[in-house]
């Protein structure tokens, strides 16, 4: 019986110390993790605030949303800033270092800190930026004429611009121009008024007859703006009570010889060409226009009537098939001559020929 009890008081003492290991081990992770909290803790600073002000350094007015760069030296990719509130002011919170400060503004020149030792908040001022105006040597300006132009008795379309007339002829560029109508014949009406006069640099032309089909001859390459006068004055004569349009030619303003070539070519068959030459002197220019003009635009139509009697019978029909060949080919040349009385005076006369 003793020796049972001495075994059971060996037990109880060797658990016990075993509970005593555990719990110093217990206490000694504790005193472990507190330690390094404590010191993780220590080794981490606190932020610091780095405020300011941002004026115009002419008008002292102050800049919104100007943006303040913190950027660390020792590690660059990290940065951290703000921006400029109604006043100008800045308030930006950062850890204590070194760093490149930098004030940025639109149309401003850059301020910059360099290699600032920040350790505790810091107030940088005021801080005035410049505006940032660079000389430039040149400046070219380049402008080009409105293709519509709107005058008190006319309206004035510019077709030197317009590349959807190339290639085409004086009717293709009538029928772009709003109130103007220029039918499958080539028959020209404004405001649905067939009454109207054509003319030639503000005269009568041999090209502004009867024959629709002569218009047709003159390439659009020698247009340079179509004026529409759709209430004639009284130094009009009485003709074309529906509206005059009067056609301006190119002519060279430069000194010397100059001029143009064009070639043109389309489907179904439709190919020319034109030749603009100009020689201007102080007291004269002279000028010469010469167009050779082919299209073959083949058509066809096909036409069904039937006539009934009363009763619902056919009286009468008609089944019409027709075949269209417009085959039209010719040679203009228009030339002439400007004669320069004073700068605001001068006299010209020009001459046609053409071929059909």
């Amino acid at each position: 019986m003793g020796q049972y009890n001495l075994q059971n008081i060996n037990l109880i003492e060797r658990i016990t110390r075993r509970k005593m290991v555990t719990y110093q081990i217990r206490i000694l992770i504790g005193l472990i993790c507190l330690f390094n909290h404590l010191s993780v803790h220590s080794q981490r600073p606190d932020p610091i605030k780095i405020s300011g002000k941002v004026i115009d350094s002419e008008t002292g007015e102050p800049l919104e949303y100007a943006t303040l760069i913190l950027q660390s030296i020792r590690n660059p990719e990290r940065v951290t800033g703000g921006l400029t509130d109604a006043k100008g002011e800045f308030i930006v919170e950062a850890l204590p270092g070194q760093y490149n400060i930098r004030i940025e503004y639109i149309s401003y020149k850059t301020y910059e800190f360099k290699d600032q030792n920040l350790r505790e908040s810091t107030d940088l001022g005021t801080i005035e930026l410049q505006i940032d105006a660079e000389q430039l040597e040149e400046v070219e300006v380049l402008g080009e004429r409105t293709t519509i132009e709107l005058r008190l008795d006319k309206k004035i379309y510019n077709v030197g611009q317009d590349l959807t007339v190339r290639g085409g002829s004086v009717t293709d560029v009538l029928d772009n121009i709003p109130s103007v109508t220029v039918d499958v014949e080539g028959n020209i009406s404004l405001r649905g008024n067939e009454s109207v006069r054509i003319l030639i640099n503000g005269k009568p032309s041999a090209l502004s007859g009867i024959n629709p089909e002569t218009l047709q001859q003159l390439p659009a390459e020698t247009i340079e703006k179509v004026e529409v006068i759709t209430n004639p004055s009284a130094r009009y004569d009485a003709e074309g009570t529906g509206g005059i349009i009067n056609i301006i030619l190119k002519q060279g303003k430069n000194s010397g010889l100059n001029g143009s070539v064009n070639l043109f070519a389309g489907y179904p068959d439709n190919y020319g060409g034109a030749l603009s030459l100009n020689l201007r002197r102080k007291k004269f220019n002279f000028f010469i226009n010469t167009t050779y003009r082919y299209r073959n635009a083949p058509g066809n139509a096909l036409f069904e009537q039937e006539n009934f009697n009363p009763d619902g019978s056919t009286n009468s029909f008609q089944d019409e098939i027709r075949d269209y060949q417009r085959e039209r080919k010719g040679f203009n040349n228009n030339f002439g001559f400007e004669i320069f009385i004073n700068p605001s005076t001068s006299i010209t006369n020009s001459f046609v020929y053409r071929t059909s």
